[in-house]
Formats: C-alpha cells, sequence, structure tokens
C-alpha cells in the first residue's frame, strides 16, 4: 500500500479443548463404580511447569488487530486461556484479555540504519526454538519481559542476506503492589501487599541470514529489579517461608541467554537455546517470564522456600522437527502422505545458597551463625532435571492422520523415584491436505515413578492419588 494509506489488518488462533482424567476409586462400596471421571483432569500435566509436558491440549483464543499506515500503527491483542461461559466457574480471574497495547513507530531510514521502536503494553519472547511457537515444551529458553515501556530495534543490512538486529527496552509493570485499601482476590487479580512493584530493563542482538538455508542467532540480556518500600509490613508472617514481610530486601533477576536457529526447505527446523538465571531476593519480583517462571515459582520450584529466592538456574533446549516427505522426495508435493517428525530435549541445573536457621550458644554467647544445608537434605542445591519428547504425525488421506508421542521426565536427578514416562496416541482430522484447521482425539497414558508428584498444588487431588489417563478432544484454527 502507498506510505499514507491507513490499512487494517487482522490475525488470530482458536484453540478449544475438552480433557478428562481416568483414575480408579480407592475404595468403593455398593453403587459405586472401581472407576472415575474427573473434569478437569488430575494427571501429571501442568502448564509451564518442568513436569508438564504438553501432552494434554489447552484453551486458547487469541485474536490481533493492527491499523495505521507505512510510519505508524496501533497494535491491540485480545487473548484469553478461559473462554467464560464453556468452563463457567472455573479460575474466573484468568481472562488475560487484553494482553497486548501499542503503537509501533517506522522511523525514516538513518544511512544504512532502519529503526523501529515499539511503545505501550508489551510482551515479547526470547528463546522459541520452533518456527511457529516455543517448541515441543512451553517454557522460552531466554525469557519474556512483560510491562509497559518501549521497546527499540535498529536493523542494519550488512550484505544483502546478513542482517544485524539491535534491541533496547525498559518497562515496568503494575502486577506488584496492590493499593491498601483493596483486599487481593483472583476476581481483581490483585496480589500480595508483599510483592512489590518491579522494573525490567532488556538488551539483545541478533544477526539473521537468509537464503535457501535461513539461521538465526542472538545474545540476550534482561534485568528486572525493585525498590519498593511499601511492601514492608509490621510483623512477619510466619506462613510464608519464602519472605520475611517486616524485612523485604530489594530484589533483583538477571538473566542472559542465547539461542539459535536453523531453517532449510529440505532437512526441517532446528532450534537450540539456553539461558543462566541468577536471583537474589527474587520471590517477590513479578514482570520478568524467565525459562523457570517468575519470581516466586523460581523459588518454591527451583531453590527452594528456605532460599528467599537466591540461587541460579542453568537451562539448555534443543528442538527439531521435520518431514520425511521433503527429505527423501526431490519433487515434494504437500499433496500426498507425508510423516512429520518432531523432537525436543530440556535439562537444567540448579545452584542455591539455603542455609540452616541460626542456632543458639551458650547464654551470654554469639548465637551460631546458619550455614548450608547437608547434600542430603538441600534436595534444590546442585540438582539435575530433564525431559525429551518423541512425536511422529503419519498423514496418510487428505482428511486423516495418526500421531504418536512420548516423552520421560526426570525431575530430580537426587530423586529418581519421581521419574515419570508420557504416551499419547492420537487422530487428526482436517478437510484437506494443506488447511488451517484441525480437529484431534488424545488418548494419553501417564507411567508414575513411586514418588512422582506435581509441583502445583492446584492440580493435587483430595485423595492425593494422581488419574494416570487422559482423554482429551481439541478443535484448532488459524489465519
Amino acid at each position: 500500500m502507498p506510505f499514507g494509506q491507513w490499512t487494517f489488518r487482522y490475525s488470530g488462533y482458536m484453540s478449544a479443548s475438552f480433557q478428562g482424567s481416568i483414575g480408579e476409586r480407592t475404595a468403593p462400596v455398593p453403587g459405586q463404580s472401581t472407576t472415575v471421571f474427573h473434569v478437569g483432569p488430575q494427571t501429571l500435566d501442568e502448564y509451564a511447569s518442568f513436569v508438564g509436558t504438553n501432552t494434554m491440549p489447552g484453551q486458547w483464543v487469541g485474536m490481533n488487530f493492527t491499523y495505521g499506515n507505512g510510519a505508524v500503527s496501533a497494535n491491540v491483542s485480545l487473548n484469553t486461556w478461559n473462554p467464560t461461559a464453556p468452563t463457567t466457574y472455573y479460575q474466573i480471574g484468568g481472562q488475560l484479555f487484553l494482553l497486548g497495547a501499542y503503537l509501533e513507530f517506522n522511523i525514516p531510514q538513518i544511512g544504512p540504519l532502519r529503526p523501529r521502536v515499539l511503545a505501550g503494553y508489551l510482551g515479547p519472547f526470547y528463546g522459541s526454538l520452533a518456527e511457529y511457537g516455543l517448541g515441543m515444551y512451553t517454557n522460552p529458553m531466554v525469557g519474556s519481559p512483560r510491562g509497559v515501556g518501549e521497546l527499540t530495534i535498529i536493523e542494519y543490512r550488512l550484505r544483502p542476506t546478513l542482517t544485524l538486529f539491535v534491541e533496547h527496552g525498559i518497562m515496568g509493570n503494575r502486577n506488584g503492589q496492590a493499593p491498601i485499601n483493596i483486599v487481593p482476590t483472583s476476581w481483581n487479580g490483585a496480589t500480595s501487599r508483599t510483592f512489590p512493584s518491579a522494573w525490567i530493563h532488556h538488551a539483545h542482538v541478533i544477526l539473521s541470514r537468509t537464503g535457501e538455508t535461513e539461521f538465526r542467532t542472538g545474545l540476550h540480556y534482561l534485568y528486572s529489579w525493585s525498590q519498593d518500600d511499601r511492601a514492608q509490613a509490621a510483623a512477619d508472617n510466619s506462613t510464608t517461608r519464602e519472605i520475611y514481610e517486616d524485612y523485604i530486601k530489594d530484589g533483583s533477576l538477571t538473566v542472559l541467554g542465547w539461542d539459535a536457529t536453523v531453517r532449510n526447505s529440505t532437512w526441517g527446523y532446528f532450534g537450540a537455546g539456553a539461558s543462566y538465571i541468577q536471583g537474589e531476593n527474587a520471590f517477590p519480583l513479578k514482570g520478568l517470564n524467565t525459562f523457570g517462571g517468575e519470581g516466586n515459582n523460581l523459588t518454591d520450584r527451583w531453590w527452594g522456600p528456605a532460599s528467599g529466592g537466591n540461587g541460579k538456574l542453568f537451562a539448555l533446549g534443543l528442538n527439531y522437527n521435520t518431514s520425511l516427505g521433503r527429505m527423501l522426495r526431490p519433487s515434494y508435493s504437500a499433496d500426498a502422505p507425508d510423516v512429520a517428525i518432531n523432537a525436543g530435549f530440556v535439562m537444567a541445573y540448579t545452584l542455591t545458597n539455603t542455609l540452616t536457621a541460626p542456632g543458639t550458644g551458650p547464654v551470654g554467647a554469639a548465637p551460631i551463625p546458619p550455614s548450608p544445608l547437608p547434600e542430603d537434605v538441600d534436595t534444590f542445591n546442585h540438582r539435575w532435571r530433564f525431559k525429551a519428547a518423541l512425536e511422529s504425525v503419519y498423514t496418510f488421506r487428505s482428511w486423516v492422520g495418526v500421531a504418536l508421542r512420548a516423552d520421560c521426565v526426570v525431575p530430580n536427578s537426587k530423586e529418581m523415584s519421581e521419574t515419570f514416562w508420557v504416551l499419547a496416541p492420537r487422530l487428526v482430522f482436517r478437510s484437506n491436505w494443506v488447511t488451517h484447521e484441525t480437529f484431534s482425539i488424545t488418548y494419553g497414558k501417564w507411567f508414575y515413578g513411586p514418588t512422582s508428584h506435581p509441583e502445583a498444588n492446584s492440580i493435587i487431588p483430595q485423595t492425593g492419588r494422581l488419574d494416570d489417563q487422559l482423554i482429551a478432544f481439541n478443535v484448532n484454527m488459524w489465519w
């Protein structure tokens, strides 16, 4: 369109799922069956958790709107993972709705430099390993800062096929301190007063090469910190081991990351990424979603509640997808039977400095200083975690295909009895060979270890027993 012409663009994605799990009643009595069905499911599949395998399809509705011209455009994204009517009462506060609202300014070229500025409510992802999305698993290998601020992108063409991108952003968010007269609930989205307001600064250098084999690699720096005195309380809450409310230290979270992707029309798409995360009193920090989550999840799931958000996390991930038809047939046609292969691998390692509580010595003597926990007691320090997935999708007719996915998850190198496997076949239906919609029927089977358990408390059943079978129906379309 002409540079000054105002245009409107619309794109989106929709995924709607039914998920139910199958288990056994522990002590049935007359009139009760041994087999039970649960909705929502009580399998060990938590979104964004390390024990989650992405086997269970989820809910998501996203609509992206852009209006503007060649100089400036307004971008608004409407999203939710919790459509209200079909899900009834389920997590009423989890709507998201406006996930992004920003202006994009295309500044006229300055010599060899092409600058762009995004200003408003942003949430970019860094460390996505798949061509369309994060990969076999749902955690970004580097991180995703979210808040209101700016993102400046400067593009410099080194060669006709080689481009350098330099990005810089700074933002803040309102996910922390709530006004004193508001009672935080899931209805209003307010958080505890112990969560201070946080800031995020990030910078990136990315090199991109186009051609028959496309290549892209980047180095990333993200830093989040808080300096908020309003979160301090008059007395400590003894039930929150992660933080002393009457003495809240300024927290910080540093992420250093690298990622690279290679795309070839014959051999497929390969992605790799790694990150180093260091937290200092990071438990209350909100707004920077790292590979291990925000500050509270990093503390509870990776470094231990007693660490207070102090620790280090090293993560590495690989993802590969290809088509046997493209690899083996010189004259590949999308309107023909094909086998797609998807594989993913993630490993992580943590270091913590969890200390014992100070002891007491003889009367009049100085207290015994805290000391590191013994290795056999501290289950978070020097802990390795691994998980890998392999999936094959065979499309043998224009309207139907079969798929099989297998996952192995090792949540704790210090307790190998937590290891479990997942096997999930599914049927995939579509209207033609190359379409934008699918309908799938999935059956999942979990093979738990003796001590396998979830990381979040939201799916733990009252009986303490997890279901080991899943049935899911999913429809999705993208446009």
